[in-house]
Parts: C-alpha cells; structure tokens; sequence
C-alpha cells in the first residue's frame, strides 16, 4: 500500500526567470488532503540535482514518486537546447534509488506524454491535471487499476496517438499553497513576483498553441473570493507584495476578470498584480481602468504579429484594427506592456514583417518593451504540426522530441533579420528570446531585488541590452 509520497520539480531553467512550481504544489497539496504524507523536492536552485534526488529517497523512503516536467525544451529558434538529457538522467537516478510506483506529470508531459514515456522509458504518465488522478493512481492497488484512472497514459497498454485526458471540473477543491511546499524566499530574490492561476483553459485555436492539450478547451473559473483568500494567505505567510495572474488568456472568458478583479478590490489587498498574457481581442477601456483600479501594474499582451496576413495565418482570431486598438487603450494607462511578437510562421514575408515593425516602432511607447521570438516550435496536434507535415518541413513519423521548427518559406531567417534591422527604430526597446540566455542577467536580478527596484524587471531591458550589446542575437547569423 502507497503512503509516502515523493513530487519532484524538475525544472531548472532560469531564461527568462525562475518560475516556482505552482502545479507540483498543487499536486502536493491534493494528496496530502487525501491522506498521503508527502514530500515536495524543487530541483530549480540545485548544483547536483540527481545526487538531491538519491539523498531524499534515502532519507524518505518513499512508496510513490511523481515527477513534475514543466517544458521539454527551450523552445528556442535560434539557439535550441533540449532539456530531455538532463531529465533522463534525474528519472534514471530515481529509477536506481527505488522500486516505488513512478508518473510523470505537468505541462510538458501534456503535450506529448507517449513519446516521453518511450523516451525515459518509464510506464506511466498524468496528461491534463494531477490533483484528482494523481490521488487515484497511488491509491490503486495494482498497475492495471492504476492504469485505469482517468488521464493516465500507460506506455505498455497505449497505441500510437493513444491519449486520455483529465481536466478537473472544479480547482477550488486544491488550493496550491505554495509557500507551504516551495522555499518562495529563493523565487523572490531573482524577482519578487510569485504566481496565481484565476481559471483553467483555453477555447482559443491559435495554430502553434498547446494550451488546448495543457489544461483544455473548456474553461474552469476558480471561485474570485477563493483566489483573494490565497493571494491573503500568502501575504501573510510570506515577503511577497506582488503577484503574477499566469492564466492562459486573463481578458476571456467574458466577465470572469472584472468579477476576479472587482472581488480583489473588495479585499482591499495591499498588493500589485502582473498578467502574464491578456488578448488584444476585445479589449476595453472599461477593463483596462478596472486593471488600474486593482493594482495591476504591468501586462504582456500577444499579438504576436501587427499584420492581417500574419495573425490569419496563426488563427488568431483578431485582426489588425484590434491590435492598434489595444495600443492605443494601454498607451494611455499607467501599465506597463510588454507586447509579444512570433516572427517566422506561415505566410509571413518580409511585408508583414515591416507592419509589425512600423507598430512596434510607432504604437509600443517608451515604457513598454516588445518580445520577439523567431520561427515557430512545432509540437504534435497542433495545427502547425498538420501545416509542417503538408510542407514537407517535419516527417510524419517524426516524434518531435526533439528541439523542431517552422520557418516561413517565404524568407530566409536571415533575411527576417535583415529586415529587423532596417526596419526597428529602436533595438533597445525589444528583447530576443535568445538574449534571455545569458549567466549574467541573474546577477542583474539579485541586484534588482537587492535594490527593490520596481518589477518587472523587463521594464530595464534597455540596460540588459546594453551589457550584453556585442552579443545580442539581432547580431548574430541566423543561418
């Protein structure tokens, strides 16, 4: 019988920041809630991550291990790195230290939990969330029963493209508690922020997205009182006075983020609020008053192109006139936007590369940032994988585990940069994804929160380009 419980993050990436497990802590907190003792091992901060892992299965002896996996690579065009090596050698380490049943879990696992499973050779992985499945798979008695809770992979029973999903139909039966299960002191020292997830899900059809397969089509919205109470409690119990909304799309569905934000009002809490993405798409000048009045300070919005052509293409759902709008509505508010750009996806040219220039150039004022990514990462069951197929640019049988792009064929990639060049106004005002990359830039954020500078700290990437001018990838030959 399993009663100890061992959840591995094994995150490690720190490009553009360290992100705190909040969905192993999640995890952590609905098995200790069904009777399980549990132990939450964050690999993010550790030199010698598998000799951390051996220590604690000898010291916990643990019966079950779940291993969180949040990206399988860097996602990166230009300067691609693969994290499944290093976690092959972490699932390897616990594989040698213990007999115990172990399942693989998180957003990464999500996207294409067989391939994975084959790559780690290990048997079973939670696609979808792991609050609900991961308590009926260390309860089951045996493989076969454990094989059989809803969005259980199992690597010897499943077929090619075999898949079964689990969505939670209410996330206010876990509330993640972070700071009970995360050290959130080591977080906030490279960036005082820590993360808050109003709903699940995401009805969008974006082509390269993988949302739909992450959390699902249907939206769960988590009660707002529920959400204030959390962000309360993590007040009080840590130094945290700022907050990061990481939903999917915060401005949708319709009504949730004005009930969510009009209920954070209600609480009078001292605090400040991030969103990680909002859309462009019906925007209001309501909504971004309403943002003000709650105390959010600071937006990425995603666009990710300024031309017709180009968010057609990537099945946005809005056009060109509703970008602009968006523009102009955060222009004339105090928050900050960092506005985010895929550059390199299908149809685009070196035309519609010039129109998302001239708005970067003329609508993204002097406290806003612009981030660009180059060509577009291809997962399995996206549109942009059935496009890549038919383009010939990935076989079909390809796993895709490995670090796979799409490149328009309308320009080569070193054209697109010809093209950045010419055409931005200001390079100081954009950020790479690869000038992320960089050892240094930690040390800018130790110094950042050192100073309590305000965040978020890509508000100084004028200064980050500056110490890193010579090495900054709109420099470099993008082949």
């Amino acid at each position: 019988m399993i009663s100890k419980i061992l959840i591995i993050s094994t995150n490690r990436e720190f490009a553009p920041q360290p992100v705190a497990p909040i969905g192993a802590a999640w995890v952590a907190e609905s098995l200790t809630q069904a009777g399980f003792r549990v132990r939450l091992v964050d690999l993010s901060f550790e030199k010698d991550p598998a000799g951390r892992v051996a220590s604690e299965i000898r010291q916990f002896q643990p019966d079950g291990v779940g291993l969180s996996v949040r990206n399988v690579d860097n996602g990166d065009f230009l300067s691609p790195r693969s994290f499944l090596p290093a976690l092959k050698e972490i699932t390897d380490c616990v594989k040698q230290n213990t007999s115990a049943r172990i399942v693989l879990g998180g957003s990464g696992v999500s996207v294409m939990p067989l391939q994975i499973l084959n790559y780690l050779e290990l048997d079973y992985a939670i696609m979808g969330e792991g609050e609900e499945t991961s308590v009926l798979f260390f309860r089951a008695k045996t493989d076969d029963e454990a094989c059989r809770a809803p969005g259980v992979v199992c690597r010897k029973q499943a077929e090619p493209g075999y898949e079964r999903t689990s969505w939670l139909s209410n996330p206010d039966l876990v509330r993640p508690r972070l700071h009970r299960w995360v050290d959130v002191r080591r977080y906030l020292r490279f960036e005082p922020v820590l993360p808050v997830q109003g709903k699940r899900g995401c009805a969008n059809r974006c082509i390269y997205c993988t949302y739909n397969r992450i959390e699902g089509r249907v939206y769960r919205l988590r009660e707002p009182a529920l959400v204030a109470e959390e962000i309360s409690s993590t007040v009080m119990n840590t130094s945290a006075r700022t907050f990061e909304f990481v939903d999917s799309i915060f401005n949708q569905p319709e009504g949730y983020m004005e009930a969510l934000l009009e209920e954070i009002i209600r609480w009078r809490l001292k605090v400040r609020f991030h969103v990680a993405s909002i859309s462009p798409k019906g925007l209001t000048k309501e909504q971004v008053k309403l943002m003000e009045r709650a105390g959010v300070t600071a937006v990425g919005i995603t666009p990710e192109a300024a031309s017709d052509t180009t968010l057609g293409s990537l099945r946005k759902g809005f056009g060109q006139d509703d970008v602009y709008h968006a523009a102009d509505l955060l222009a004339g508010s105090n928050i900050k936007a960092l506005w985010c750009f895929l550059l390199g996806g299908p149809e685009e040219d070196k035309r519609s590369i010039a129109e998302t220039m001239k708005f970067i150039n003329t609508k993204i004022p002097d406290k806003d940032k612009a981030f660009i990514t180059i060509g577009v990462r291809v997962y399995p069951h996206t549109g942009m994988h059935d496009l890549a197929v038919r383009e010939s640019v990935v076989d079909p049988y390809d796993n895709l585990l490995m670090p796979t792009f799409y490149f328009t064929p309308n320009m080569s990639p070193n054209e697109a940069r010809d093209t950045l060049v010419s055409g931005l106004g200001s390079i100081g005002k954009t950020i790479f994804l690869s000038d992320t990359n960089f050892s240094s830039l930690g040390i800018l954020r130790l110094a950042g929160t050192a100073l309590r500078l305000p965040s978020p700290f890509w508000r100084y990437a004028g200064y980050m380009n500056m110490m890193i001018s010579g090495n900054r990838v709109i420099r470099r030959n993008w082949g």
